[in-house]
Formats: structure tokens, sequence, C-alpha cells
């Protein structure tokens, strides 16, 4: 494999993982950003173009209370500026009294513009799925100080954090 290969490989793995975090931190500008102009997404629910897909998940997933994306590394198959990527997602979707769990898989078509790899097109493939209830008044409570996730650029991703350690 040649340097080149390997280079397109990690850019294209990036892409894939920025796509997750702007979907769990409904970032509009980042999932949109994943996509070249005019690529195509579907999601079954969802059809249309890479910019309209980030503005209905932006507008769609605040209905859950989080969200998360779990991606396997991508399967990728290059060719010249084109590649072929399969990934792996277990996905949880959570509200106050359950937890949709759905495995699924990417099926990307990505392209190398301008020295960029993008998705060129999308489809997004369900495995199976699975509600799992819960009670909230039995589940586990942050204590104060904890460092919470947000579902904005108000997350700790997006900051440029320091800390200390404190010794007892």
């Amino acid at each position: 494999m040649t340097l080149e290969e390997l280079l397109a490989r990690e850019e294209i793995t990036d892409v894939v993982k920025r796509l997750a975090r702007g979907t769990d931190r409904l970032d509009e500008e980042l999932i949109a950003s994943c996509y070249h102009p005019g690529a195509i997404d579907d999601h079954n629910v969802f059809r249309g173009d890479g910019a309209a897909f980030a503005r209905w998940v932006v507008e769609t997933l605040p209905h859950f209370d989080a969200t998360m994306h779990f991606v396997s590394p991508p399967l990728i198959e290059l060719d010249m500026d084109r590649a072929r990527a399969d990934t792996y997602c277990v996905a949880h979707h959570l509200t106050a009294t359950s937890d949709m769990v759905l495995g699924l898989r990417y099926v990307d078509r990505f392209e190398r513009r301008s020295g960029t790899w993008r998705i060129a097109a999308r489809v997004c493939a369900f495995d199976w799925t699975v509600t799992v209830p819960f009670d909230p008044a039995r589940g586990f409570r942050f204590e104060t100080g904890w460092t919470l996730g947000a579902r904005d650029r108000t997350d700790i991703t997006y900051s440029d954090f320091s800390f200390t350690l404190q010794e007892d």
C-alpha cells in the first residue's frame, strides 16, 4: 500500500467520524462539510442532498434526549479518485423512557475533488433495531461537577480545554 493510499484511507475515515460527531452534536455545518455539493444521502426516512440532510438532522433529532453513533473503522476500497466505504454503526436514540438501538451500515461512495475526500453518495442500510424501555427513576444520576455532553457547540469537544489534577 502506498503512502497516498494510506492518507486517503485516513481522510475518508476522518469524514466518517466527523459526520457521527456532527450528528450527535446537532452541528449542521459539520455534517454538511462531510458531503460534496450535490451529494446524495438516502437515510430511508430522508432522501436528498448533503446540505438538506444536515438541516434535517438538526430539525429532527432534537426530539430525542440524546443520540450516540458508534462507528466501526470503515472497510474502504480505493479506485483512483473514488472509493467505496462500508461502515458498521450502532446508534442509540434516547428518550426519557427508552433507548431505540439501531444496527446499521453506511454504504458510501467517496470522491476526491480538488484534493479533498468527501461523500458523493450515501445509503443507510438498516440491519436490526430494538427498543429498550427503562424507568428513569432507577437510572444513574451524574453528580454535581461532572463534565456532561451537550448537543451543540457548547460541548467540550469544541472547547480548548485545559485541566490540572488535584492531589489528595
